[in-house]
């Protein structure tokens, strides 16, 4: 399924030439924390300390050992493609990524500029794609140079205003605030197209890819389903209590959305969520065949699915794996925001370490929590703990910086 690519890339946009390996097969959008998918690797930013440094952890490897790099710089987002991860930094200015697959992890910044600042990010088949602060919000991408298909396709075809961007296999979707908040696509696959047309002119609010369809919530909270079917994975669960989620992340054949009314996981598709039924997560990121959320109990990670390996580097339908990261993680960017739309998430003070505020997710739908009590979130069933010390299978590193 993946075609082989040059190892360069170049911006199409006013972005300078430089070496990259190949992008392939990634999903969705930045968040504070993301997975590459095809080594099972996730990173984080790290919530409580002075700098939002990014830490990652690799599973189903035969040795164990850390590594640190570029300390002491602080990230605001992170995306993951199928090998690489790449993040911005809290200013805003520079994009590093590194290769997930070199046990160096080498870093390379892919752009500078104090002036014109990134915001959201995404990685998609064969590029890596981002918003900026500048008159129009436009989206800047980088590619491979050598692959089949023109640059035009590369890039939004209108000189939109864009809010957030996410990518799937081939194709990355917008939402353009310049007009009414709709669904617009690019990319060399035609699924996009598609799926622009099937949203129309349905105003936006928040929007995530997958392999080959995407899912939205509209003005009025709906979650819409748009592109590929072949797994049922455009058919919401009509008696789930979806009708307002606070998050999303869809894979190959699957889709999974947070209830907002009380942080739990709904999957559907090829994947279902009996291995975290209960658990109360703050946000969810998938890979192709596999999910991680961030639990709201102690802001760690789980993770579970049919492709995230155990420690000896087999797969479980029913595994779930609490990542062993020893710090908690942010539930959101630390911004310089009196966050006046939608007010502070709790305990944004300390998780931010003083230095900057995490706002409530956007839009602020009202809805009233059912009067009776929700049960406790069940113990979790970690394959291993946080505390755990590093054992066979299991790679841990860290990485910090610009």
């Amino acid at each position: 399924m993946t075609k082989p690519f040059s190892p360069f890339l170049f911006a199409v946009s006013f972005f300078t030439v430089i070496s990259f390996p190949p992008l392939t097969h990634a999903l969705g959008s930045g968040s504070t924390f993301a997975v590459a998918y095809a080594t099972a690797t996730v990173c984080a930013i790290v919530a409580a300390e002075p700098s939002q440094r990014i830490v990652c952890y690799r599973a189903g490897n035969a040795s164990s050992f850390a590594v640190s790099v570029l300390p002491n710089i602080s990230y605001s987002t992170v995306a993951g493609g199928r090998t690489i991860i790449c993040a911005v930094r809290s200013s805003g200015s520079s994009l590093l990524c590194w290769e997930t697959n070199d046990p160096t992890f080498p870093v390379k910044r892919l752009y500078y500029n104090d002036t014109v600042l990134l915001k959201s990010l995404a990685i998609g088949d064969g590029k890596i794609c981002a918003t900026s602060t500048n008159a129009t919000s436009s989206v800047s991408c980088w590619r491979p140079i050598g692959n089949n298909g023109n640059n035009n396709d590369e890039l939004p075809s209108g000189n939109y205003t864009m809010g957030k961007i996410t990518s799937g296999f081939g194709f990355s979707c917008g939402i353009v605030l310049s007009e009414n908040n709709r669904v617009s696509c690019w990319g060399s696959n035609s699924i996009g197209k598609t799926i622009e047309e099937q949203f129309g002119n349905i105003s936006i609010s928040n929007i995530e890819a997958g392999f080959s369809h995407v899912c939205g919530v509209n003005s009025v909270g709906d979650l819409l389903c748009k592109g590929d079917n072949s797994n049922g994975q455009l058919n919401v669960p009509l008696n789930k209590g979806l009708t307002f989620v606070s998050g999303l992340a869809l894979g190959d054949g699957f889709s999974c959305a947070i209830r907002r009314s009380n942080g739990t996981v709904v999957c559907w598709g090829s994947m279902n969520e009996s291995a975290i039924e209960g658990i109360e997560m703050e946000s969810v990121v998938a890979g192709l065949n596999f999910t991680c959320g961030l639990t709201t109990r102690d802001f760690s990670i789980v993770c579970w699915g049919p492709g995230w390996p155990l420690n000896n580097g087999s797969a479980s339908n029913s595994s779930l794996m609490e990542l062993p990261f020893g710090a908690e993680i942010l539930p959101g960017p630390c911004l310089q925001s009196s966050c006046n739309e939608c007010g502070l998430y709790p305990q944004s003070s300390r998780l931010c370490f003083g230095n900057g505020n995490i706002c409530k997710p956007s839009p602020c739908f009202n809805f009233t929590i059912p009067s009776q009590p929700l049960p406790a979130s069940p113990p979790l069933p970690v394959v291993m703990s946080r505390s755990s010390p590093l054992r066979r299978g299991l790679l841990a590193f860290v990485i910090v910086g610009s």
